[in-house]
């Protein structure tokens, strides 16, 4: 029998630090009280510093830890509802994005997840996005991906698919944790759509925006490595290519760049040996 999915069975999972009251959910939940939702946070902070949930719709686990991917990995297990929204403590959700995300689970009841849109503080996209929905990502699409667009089938990924902790905010390589979580569900087989809609506003900021050039490539070799493998080579010339064509880089800086991804892909290596 087919399921048919309803707002009960959405869990919105925020990743955030150092809280101890609930004003960021209302600067979330502007459209809405965020006390009609399901919502888990996962809170990184100190035990000095805890934050307590009155309502029944909000649950949070307080861990004195850090990472990004640590916290999203947390919230997995933690989570009880059927569809998962991966986002963070400053979005503001859409009016109605809830039924975005019921629309497509109770239409394409086959697919295991899918990558949204958002918008910045502006109401303007600050990727190029597909205009149609597609019924997968390619590698260019997966690469490109931040945590925020994610929604998934708890069931297609708890105990099965997880995030890298080597990578994002507050780890050994401070991005790319989206990236590889997509890569290793679609190497797992798992149905991942592109739905053309919308969820929310986000400050348009992403790691790889605000980084310098050279730790940026850093990352990138790492990124690639750890996706890839052997061919991670390919995936970095591919960049330099199109960040000397899109005037990012200077062609001055391109052996030092290259030297980077080196740098960071065999700083992972070395890890994974230990």
């Amino acid at each position: 029998m087919v399921k048919t999915y309803h707002t009960s069975d959405i869990e919105i999972l925020i990743a955030t630090m150092n809280r101890n009251n609930f004003d960021f959910l209302k600067s979330m939940f502007v459209f809405s009280g965020f006390y009609n939702f399901n919502i888990l946070i996962v809170n990184q902070t100190t035990k000095e510093n805890i934050l307590k949930s009155d309502f029944e719709t909000v649950k949070v686990v307080n861990v004195f830890d850090r990472g990004l991917s640590k916290s999203r990995n947390i919230a997995i297990q933690n989570s009880t509802k059927d569809i998962l929204v991966f986002t963070d403590d400053d979005v503001v959700f859409e009016l109605g994005f809830e039924d975005k995300i019921l629309k497509e689970f109770n239409s394409h009841n086959s697919f295991d997840g899918f990558r949204f849109k958002f918008k910045n503080e502006l109401g303007k996209f600050v990727k190029k996005y597909p205009s149609r929905f597609q019924v997968k990502l390619n590698w260019f699409e997966v690469l490109n991906a931040s945590s925020i667009e994610l929604v998934f089938k708890r069931e297609s990924i708890y105990n099965s698919v997880c995030f890298d902790e080597c990578f994002g905010l507050g780890s050994m390589f401070s991005m790319g944790e989206e990236a590889i979580f997509l890569a290793d569900v679609k190497r797992k087989k798992r149905k991942i759509g592109f739905v053309p809609h919308t969820l929310m506003m986000h400050n348009g900021f992403t790691t790889s925006s605000i980084i310098d050039q050279d730790l940026l490539y850093f990352n990138q070799g790492a990124i690639f490595y750890r996706i890839f493998k052997r061919k991670y080579f390919f995936w970095v010339f591919l960049k330099l290519f199109f960040d000397l064509k899109q005037g990012n880089i200077a062609f001055s800086n391109v052996f030092t760049l290259l030297k980077e991804a080196i740098k960071g892909k065999n700083k992972y290596a070395e890890h994974i040996k230990l």
